[in-house]
């Protein structure tokens, strides 16, 4: 199986839908287009209608001001009514999602999955900032609410595909590129609070809930937290996950997923050909058969992260290359 992490370079929507039904049809996703909107980057539409957030798009900041307590009260009562409503994302910053949950009548019989993406917590935490540019990892009641926040936007999205696709299953992605940087001298976060983070984002979703670190970490975390699948740069960082066999079997053991990123999301995609991109995933297959048997219906291949800093070509090229896991051409 075969699908994609989000972004990608293009700035017509319907170009770029046309692009993952012509080589994701199993498992489609929506797609984010920060080149059309820095609306659309990895931060704003999941912060959207969350109180105390300052949006300057002229400028393109976003932080939050731990000196305003308007929203909160409010915000608290939408969660506790589990009130998804209230943090519904609009078509001025997702327009690809509703686009997308149009379109999707045209592959409807082909579908899978439907795979849609939130930022995760510790990367949330570490690069929205206060007004004083510290993370707000750091402070624990504000980092309470987006938290809450990433939860209730991750509901909401999961409810309105539900609405629209009655009975489709849906995995969704919790993008953690900030992963990378857990565990060095300039992060100082236990890891159980790392873990306790991301379990709370993740509690009671009715979907397959995966996390994607486009880079090299400390992989006993996701492994031994709650999440169904484990999604990595396989094209850069092949082996890492097996530095922690031990914990990659027992998760295996209870039905996780490892999604390998064996197409690479940078210029160096241009290099790639079917021929190497087959190769990189039986290698992967071979290492993972050297621990337990493997089951193709739990390998979910994808590029190593979003394609959205690339050019038009390369996006395409990364796509049509991932297609040949899926489909043999």
């Amino acid at each position: 199986m075969i699908t994609g992490i989000g972004s990608f370079p293009f700035t017509d929507v319907d170009e770029t839908i046309d692009l993952i039904f012509s080589t994701s049809r199993g498992i489609p996703f929506w797609p984010q287009l920060p080149k059309r909107s820095l609306l659309e980057n990895m931060y704003n539409p999941f912060l959207e209608g969350v109180p105390c957030i300052v949006s300057d798009e002229g400028k393109n900041t976003i932080f939050i001001d731990t000196g305003r307590t308007d929203g909160i009260e409010q915000f608290y009562e939408n969660v506790a009514a589990d009130n998804t409503g209230a943090f519904a994302m609009s078509q001025r910053y997702v327009p690809g999602f509703y686009r997308f949950l149009e379109r999707l009548r045209e592959i409807e019989d082909d579908i899978q999955f439907i795979k849609c993406q939130v930022t995760g917590p510790f990367s949330m935490g570490l690069g929205l900032k206060d007004e004083n540019d510290k993370p707000i990892i750091y402070n624990f009641a504000f980092y309470d609410i987006i938290k809450k926040a990433l939860h209730m936007k991750a509901k909401w999205m999961i409810k309105t595909i539900q609405a629209a696709y009655p009975g489709v299953d849906i995995i969704i992605f919790f993008d953690e590129p900030y992963m990378v940087s857990f565990g060095s001298a300039y992060i100082s976060i236990p890891r159980e609070e790392v873990i306790s983070s991301l379990n709370e984002v993740l509690d009671g979703l009715p979907a397959r809930r995966g996390i994607h670190v486009c880079g090299n970490t400390d992989w006993s975390v996701p492994f031994q937290s709650d999440v169904d699948i484990v999604n990595y740069d396989a094209f850069s960082y092949l082996d890492t996950v097996f530095y922690f066999n031990e914990d990659l079997k027992e998760f295996l053991g209870r039905g996780g997923w490892i999604a390998p990123g064996v197409v690479p999301s940078s210029s160096e995609v241009m290099k790639e050909t079917p021929d190497s991109v087959r190769d990189r995933a039986a290698s992967f297959i071979e290492k993972i058969a050297a621990l337990t048997a493997p089951d193709t219906d739990s390998i979910l291949f994808t590029t190593s992260c979003g394609l959205g800093s690339l050019t038009v070509a390369e996006a395409r090229h990364a796509m049509e290359l991932l297609k040949q896991l899926s489909y043999g051409e």
